[in-house]
C-alpha cells in the first residue's frame, strides 16, 4: 500500500480515533488504527476496542491500494513531528511502513488488516437527528453524576430518554444526582416512522469521547439503534458503542417530594464560596478524613462553615429564603460538581431535613430547558 496524505488531514482523522483504541489487551490489533486505503483516492480510517469504536474517511492519493493496521499511539506520534505538508506512508510485502515527509522518515511494523476485528453493524431500525449543541450541552449538565466503577452497571454510564419532541437525560452515582430535560426540535428516523419512544444508556467511557467529537453549533447529529449498540454519525465520522443494558433506576422516587424550606441564591458567590472552604475541606493531613461542610440556611442568610485538623473556613452568602432554617452537611466536592455544571445566575435550592438530599435548579426559565440536581448529605457530628 502507498499513499500520500496532507498532515493536517490526516492528522485529524487519527486524533480522535484514539480514545477508540485500547491499551491494555492482549490483542494487538485492536491497540493500532486500520487504514484502507482504495484506488478512488479514499482512505477509512478505523478504531475499534471491541466496547467503542471510530470510523471516519478521507481523501488521499492512492499509489497502490491496500488495508493494514498501524500501532496507534505510534502512528499519532510520528505524524505529530513530521514537518507540515504532505506524508506519504509507503507498506511494502514485508509489513514495513514508511512513513515521510521531506527528509524525514519513519520505520514502523504494520500488520495485515484482514486481522483488525469485525465491526458491528453500523445501521438501525429506529433513530432521531438532534442538534449537536443541544446533545453535548445535555450531557454537560449530567456527566459530572456518572458513577465509576459502580457495583450497579446501569449507573456507570448515562440515561437517556426521548419521548416524541423531548429529551431527558439522567446520571446517579448514589451521592449526587443530575437530571436535564429540554424540548427541542428531534428528526424521526424510526424506518416505521414510529411516535420517538426510546430509553438506553450510554456507558461513561463513551460520553467521554463523543464530548471530542461533538461541537456548540447548529449542525447535527444523527442517532441510530440497534439492541445492542448506538451509532452516531456526526459529519464525516461515524462513532459507536456498546450500550448497557441493564434497566435503569426509577429515579423520580429519589427526589424530596415535599421539600420545607426553598432558597434563592446567587449560583457565582455559592461557587466562590464553596471553591474557598474546598481549601480546608479537601485538605488531607495526617492521615484524616476529609471534613464535612457545615450549611447553616439562617433568615436570609447562608452560613458555610468547616474544621479539619489543617485550619478553619467560615462564609457567608445573602439569599432569599422562604421557610424554615435548616442546618445540613455536605461533602464540599460533591456540592462544587453540581455548582459547576450550572450556567444559571440564579439558583433555587429545595431542601426537607438534616437526612434528605438537597435539589438545585434554575430559579428561572430557560429556552435551554431545566436541570435537576440533587445532592445527598452527610450527617453532622454535633
Amino acid at each position: 500500500m502507498k499513499a500520500i496524505f496532507e498532515k493536517s488531514i490526516l492528522l485529524d482523522a487519527i486524533l480522535p480515533a484514539l480514545g477508540s483504541v485500547s491499551g491494555k489487551n492482549t490483542i494487538p490489533a485492536i491497540e493500532g488504527i486500520n487504514l484502507i486505503c482504495s484506488e478512488d483516492g479514499v482512505c477509512v480510517v478505523t478504531a475499534y476496542d471491541l466496547e467503542k469504536g471510530y470510523r471516519t474517511e478521507i481523501t488521499c492519493d492512492v499509489v497502490r491500494a491496500g488495508n493494514y493496521i498501524i500501532n496507534a499511539q505510534k502512528l499519532c506520534q510520528i505524524v505529530r513531528a513530521m514537518p507540515s505538508g504532505f506524508i506519504t506512508l509507503n507498506i511494502d510485502s514485508n509489513n514495513i511502513a514508511k512513513i515521510i515527509s521531506g527528509k524525514s522518515e519513519f520505520e514502523i511494523y504494520a500488520m495485515n488488516g484482514a486481522d483488525f476485528p469485525a465491526l458491528p453493524a453500523l445501521n438501525g431500525d429506529h433513530g432521531f437527528v438532534v442538534k449537536q449543541s443541544i446533545l453535548r450541552n445535555m450531557i454537560t449538565k449530567t456527566q459530572f453524576a456518572v458513577a465509576a466503577n459502580d457495583m450497579r452497571p446501569e449507573l456507570n454510564g448515562a440515561f437517556f430518554k426521548i419521548e416524541g419532541n423531548k429529551l431527558t437525560v439522567v446520571s446517579c452515582d448514589g451521592s449526587k444526582m443530575a437530571i436535564k430535560e429540554q424540548i427541542t426540535d428531534i428528526e424521526n428516523k424510526n424506518d416505521d416512522q414510529s411516535e420517538l419512544d426510546m430509553q438506553f444508556i450510554i456507558p461513561a467511557k463513551t460520553l467521554t469521547e463523543l464530548m471530542k467529537l461533538l461541537n456548540d453549533s447548529d449542525d447535527t447529529v444523527s442517532i441510530r439503534l440497534t439492541r445492542k449498540y448506538v451509532i452516531l454519525f456526526i459529519g464525516k465520522v461515524v462513532f459507536f458503542s456498546r450500550l448497557i443494558e441493564n434497566e435503569y433506576i426509577d429515579y423520580n422516587r429519589f427526589l424530596p417530594k415535599a421539600p420545607k424550606t426553598f432558597v434563592k441564591i446567587d449560583c457565582e458567590a455559592f461557587l466562590g464560596a464553596l471553591e474557598r472552604a474546598s481549601l480546608v475541606t479537601e485538605d488531607k493531613t495526617m492521615g484524616q478524613a476529609k471534613s464535612i461542610l457545615r450549611c447553616n440556611f439562617e433568615d436570609n442568610m447562608l452560613k458555610i462553615s468547616s474544621v479539619s485538623v489543617s485550619g478553619k473556613v467560615y462564609d457567608e452568602i445573602f439569599t432569599e429564603k422562604q421557610g424554615d432554617d435548616i442546618v445540613i452537611g455536605f461533602n464540599c466536592r460533591y456540592l462544587l460538581d453540581a455548582l459547576r455544571a450550572c450556567d444559571s445566575e440564579k439558583l433555587k435550592l429545595s431542601l426537607t431535613s438534616q437526612l434528605m438530599g438537597m435539589t438545585l435548579q434554575p430559579a428561572e426559565e430557560s429556552e435551554e430547558g431545566t436541570f435537576t440536581f440533587l445532592v445527598l448529605p452527610v450527617k453532622i457530628k454535633e
